[in-house]
């Protein structure tokens, strides 16, 4: 029962700090920041690297609380992890981008027209793409965020349960 509990509480607060994390991340990395500049694609792997190793640091953690683990079980840890931080961060970016700052989308849209137009696409094509993407990028973060949670829980319990495992185990 002891290690249920724990398991929990392990799952909360690593699953808080990716969360904390993830909104800081959103907060310094502007959406319509060029993604092929260099000191943003540096903050992506920074970023790619912190999410993959906040699991690793909960399974680590949790076998140093003196509790077995298993690969099973890191992966566990690693996806719940995943799942709740990217859905508090999902949340967060829902009411960030419908409630406190929908104009960062019109800016994104905005910027996402320019390039359409300089690719020489018809200019009703672009407006309905403009109208496709204003009606789901809201909800798609949301969802996009759970998903890149528990992809990145999912590896980093894998290698969290590759490096720490117990012996006993698996």
């Amino acid at each position: 029962m002891e290690n249920q509990k724990s398991f929990k509480n392990i799952v909360y607060m690593f699953s808080a700090l990716y969360a904390i994390v993830g909104i800081l991340f959103m907060l310094i990395k502007p959406p319509t920041a060029n993604p092929k500049d260099t000191g943003m694609m540096i903050l992506g792997f920074i970023g790619l690297f912190i999410f993959i190793g906040i699991p690793v640091l909960a399974v680590w953690y949790y076998k140093k609380e003196g509790y077995p683990i298993s690969l099973g079980k890191a992966i566990k840890l690693g996806v719940f992890i995943g799942l709740l931080g990217g859905l508090i961060v999902g949340v967060y970016a829902y009411i960030y981008y419908s409630l406190v700052n929908p104009e960062a989308i019109d800016q994104l849209l905005e910027m996402s027209k320019h390039i359409l137009e300089d690719k020489n696409m018809n200019e009703d094509l672009i407006e309905k793409q403009i109208d496709i993407t204003r009606k789901l990028f809201v909800p798609m973060q949301l969802v996009g965020q759970i998903f890149a949670g528990l992809l990145y829980g999912l590896i980093g319990g894998v290698l969290g349960g590759l490096f720490f495992k117990s012996p006993t185990q698996d």
